[in-house]
């Protein structure tokens, strides 16, 4: 019998609700065991706008994960998006004692909590709190300050809030859906988890996540991440543009998108764009399809460079764009990628070495996948440190909501019921 940890993690994406199941080992490592994915229904720009709505669709998706896996779940870790999230750099100070002595991992930790204290909107909560750089008795670029001699910590953080209501309906839409809201991380940064590799954040990277109605993008730098951002751009605009320029549905369009997409026309040869123009119904050529796609794509891409805005900072990124979501599956992106930003580009949906990666489907599993990390990361860290909430079914924080396999769990509420409820 198996002795590791079932989690749940859910993925509130713009346009599709995904949650996978998994296991975590002894050691840390993960393992899909199953996957579940819905149409979102009351969710916008990372909020629940019909409360109702959405925690149905939340019970549909679980409920679905449940009977695929053969679990009861209590609970899950989710991710937190749209453009209420604020990125700012915060900057704490801690004076070491009255003569120079070593840093010690108590002064770190002081200098992370006055970041934490920083001032923020009354209607925001921060989320997250990323050391980017220290200084020693203004010596800057130290890496590890623990052990160093010195007389004052100073610390560089990247510090990304929240707004309170919208963390608060999330986690209003879940437990109306009957399930209890364990943790959150934001979306960005889950994926990253599962995407950025360790030699990736040290030479430096970017990670642009390009979803139906947002891009969000992340830069890291000697290991850490020091910006964050997102635009109101997605691949849905570019299902739009396809079928405003063929002149068929939107669900038609997202098909021919998926299955024969294209953004660089250098790709197809020649593109007899005057067809757009002159004819009634143009044809679903590959170069009609990169005629319509490759505008609009090459939009989404130069707000995600000017939104970032650094250039020196762009420019010094060894390891280049790392691209992913759906918008991301259009033959050519890479590419145009590599055209727009001039660093080497490619796309990435899944963890290099992950154990049960066969079990998903086609589509973008990546954050709900880091998700799992995070909580599998935790998992170690807490052990590691001889905490001893990291053993046994009591374990709380992360991972407060284990999973327990078929019997002897209560009866689930059907998503019907919750319908007949409202």
């Amino acid at each position: 019998m198996s002795q590791g940890r079932l989690l749940v993690a859910c993925d509130f994406g713009t346009t599709t609700f995904r949650a996978i199941a998994a296991e975590i080992s002894p050691g840390g490592q993960l393992e899909v065991l199953g996957c579940a994915q819905e149409k979102a229904e009351g969710f916008q720009d990372g909020d629940f706008v019909n409360l109702a709505a959405g925690s149905r669709c939340v019970a549909r998706v679980v409920r679905a994960l449940e009977k695929q896996c053969d679990i009861y779940v209590s609970g899950f870790v989710y991710n937190i998006a749209g453009s209420h999230l604020r990125s700012v750099r915060a900057t704490a100070q801690v004076p070491i004692g009255p003569g120079p002595r070593p840093i010690r991992a108590a002064d770190v930790d002081e200098a992370k909590n006055r970041a934490r204290s920083m001032a923020i909107p009354f209607d925001h909560r921060i989320l997250t709190v990323t050391p980017v750089e220290y200084a020693v008795d203004r010596v800057r670029g130290v890496v590890d300050p623990a052990g160093r001699v010195g007389s004052q910590l100073e610390m560089q953080a990247h510090v990304i809030t929240g707004s309170r209501s919208v963390l608060h309906n999330i986690e209003r839409a879940v437990e109306t859906a009957r399930y209890r809201p364990l943790a959150e991380e934001v979306d960005v940064l889950a994926a990253g988890e599962a995407l950025v590799t360790a030699a990736d954040r040290e030479a430096g990277a970017m990670l642009v996540d390009i979803g139906g109605h947002a891009t969000n993008w992340a830069v890291y730098r000697k290991g850490a991440v020091i910006a964050t951002g997102s635009v109101p751009l997605g691949g849905h605009h570019l299902s739009s543009d396809l079928a405003h320029g063929l002149r068929i549905p939107l669900d038609e369009a997202e098909g021919v998108k998926r299955s024969r997409g294209v953004v660089l026309r250098s790709l197809v040869g020649h593109v007899p764009i005057e067809a757009l123009f002159e004819k009634e119904k143009p044809e679903d050529t590959p170069g009609i399809i990169a005629a319509i796609l490759e505008p609009r794509c090459e939009e989404i891409l130069a707000y995600v460079k000017k939104d970032f805005g650094d250039r020196r900072e762009l420019a010094s990124l060894g390891a280049g764009v790392i691209l992913t979501g759906g918008g991301a599956r259009c033959r050519g992106t890479a590419e145009l990628c590599e055209e727009v930003f001039d660093l080497p580009a490619e796309c990435r949906w899944v963890p290099p070495v992950l154990r049960g990666a066969e079990r998903l489907p086609r589509g973008q599993w990546a954050t709900a996948i880091g998700l799992s990390l995070c909580v599998a990361r935790d998992t170690v860290d807490a052990a590691a440190e001889g905490d001893p909430r990291a053993a046994g079914p009591g374990l709380i924080g992360r991972l407060k909501g284990l999973l327990r396999r078929g019997g002897g769990a209560p009866a689930p509420v059907e998503p019907e019921e919750l319908e007949a409820e409202a």
